[in-house]
């Protein structure tokens, strides 16, 4: 909202106004919104108050409130509304219309949703709030958050609102008050403050393809928590999928690892969950509770995810953590002889290099007794000589990985040491 005057600020607060007062300040709302930015009100959020009264004194902040009080001006009247009703209805006001992007609309759904919240808490109801002896939690107008008990929000503004309905932030440990503007910058992130969302740049975030969680970090940073309902426990990383020399494609080709945030956190287990497509997340067992890492298995010619979360002594899990999608594909001529005897024949020794794009790769061998020695290059550059003499036999070792933060497309390429020791070839496994 444009800076307003004090009378017009008491105009707001004073449901009580004379038909002439409020005619003028009909008036005054109207250039506001008339001022407004892809038709976004430029102001919801007053300054946070001190712990004060309690209207509706709900106390969990982890659980949404069931309703909402909220005074409706044209009416003159107090309502209790449906808390996910209201905010579905403040969406579809004009406070975030869908014509946004998705990732828009969700991080708008969060913010909306938390500062009705806010006020809803007990402690944080403010004393004026009264009308005709009845308290309330928040106005109907840009005071707080435009509410019109009229509008229907469609199915892109009702999907963000319940794609994000248990989500809750925290700043500094704390439950705070969220806010948010039109704002003027059309520049992703130009304009942010760590308090509010600006609704013109987070729209050309989106348009980068941001996700809304990555939109509100980086507009309520630093010190934001996400925290899903029933989710208040130890914060975990972000799980790493990476290819590990040494794993066997059959037990488990990658080794997905996190750790506690922050690191010295009392952990008293971990659960981590794997999904293969657009398949259920379903378990992975871990060979100790505590352990911050694993061997897994991933799909070739598909996408696999993982997510992790912890659980306190207490009890209490925290949220899950998500990795990025790995896509698995496997190249090269699977379970060739690329040197040495087979078969009582000869094999020339053979030279077998692919083009990939992906963040990991491992050269996937047989290992054994008797077996000989290969040479490994990426890029061109030699990576050293692999011994594949092994006590016992392996069919499907990785015997070299390498990952990198960033996918590229690169070259590897494996060459027999010796032509007269044997040497099988079962491809080059790649992570996306």
């Amino acid at each position: 909202m444009p800076e307003a005057s004090e009378r017009t600020l008491a105009a707001l607060a004073d449901p009580s106004s004379t038909s002439r007062r409020g005619s003028a300040l009909r008036a005054v709302l109207g250039a506001v919104l008339a001022l407004s930015v892809l038709a976004v009100p430029q102001a919801v959020s007053p300054a946070p108050v001190a712990a004060g009264s309690s209207c509706t004194g709900w106390t969990s902040t982890t659980t949404p409130p069931k309703s909402i009080r909220v005074y409706n001006r044209r009416l003159n009247t107090v309502e209790t509304v449906s808390f996910r009703k209201y905010v579905k209805k403040v969406m579809a006001s004009g406070e975030w219309p869908s014509r946004l992007k998705m990732a828009t609309l969700e991080a708008g759904a969060v913010a909306t949703k938390q500062y009705a919240w806010y006020y809803a808490m007990k402690g944080n109801h403010r004393s004026h709030y009264v009308h005709n002896g009845k308290c309330y939690d928040v106005r109907d107008d840009t005071n707080d958050q435009l509410y019109k008990h009229y509008a229907w929000p469609d199915a892109r503004q009702k999907a963000a609102v319940d794609k994000t309905w248990g989500l809750t932030l925290r700043k500094n440990g704390k439950f705070f008050l969220t806010g948010y503007r039109a704002g003027s910058s059309g520049t992703c992130g130009a304009d942010a403050n760590g308090w509010k969302l600006f609704a013109k740049s987070v729209e050309a975030c989106a348009s980068q393809g941001w996700s809304y969680k990555r939109i509100l970090g980086r507009y309520l940073n630093p010190n934001l928590k996400l925290v899903w309902s029933g989710s208040s426990g130890p914060d975990v990383t972000r799980p790493r999928v990476v290819l590990k020399a040494g794993n066997t494609v059959a037990t488990g080709a990658a080794t997905v690892a996190w750790q506690p945030r922050p690191r010295g956190t009392d952990i008293e287990r971990f659960q981590l969950q794997r999904k293969i497509g657009r398949g259920e997340w379903k378990t992975v067992e871990l060979p100790k509770p505590k352990v911050w890492r694993t061997d897994a298995w991933v799909k070739v010619d598909g996408n696999s995810r993982f997510r992790v979360r912890a659980r306190d002594p207490k009890g209490d899990w925290g949220a899950w953590s998500y990795s990025d999608k790995r896509r698995t594909i496997v190249r090269g001529p699977a379970g060739k002889t690329i040197a040495g005897e087979f078969e009582s024949a000869m094999v020339q020794p053979q030279t077998i290099k692919t083009r990939f794009t992906g963040r990991s790769v491992a050269l996937v061998m047989r290992t054994g007794p008797g077996m000989g020695q290969v040479k490994v290059f990426v890029n061109g550059k030699s990576q050293g000589v692999y011994d594949l003499d092994r006590p016992a036999s392996t069919q499907r070792r990785l015997v070299f990985a390498k990952n990198w933060s960033r996918s590229a497309e690169r070259t590897i390429a494996v060459k027999p040491v010796s032509g007269g020791e044997r040497v099988d070839f079962f491809g080059f496994f790649v992570l996306r």
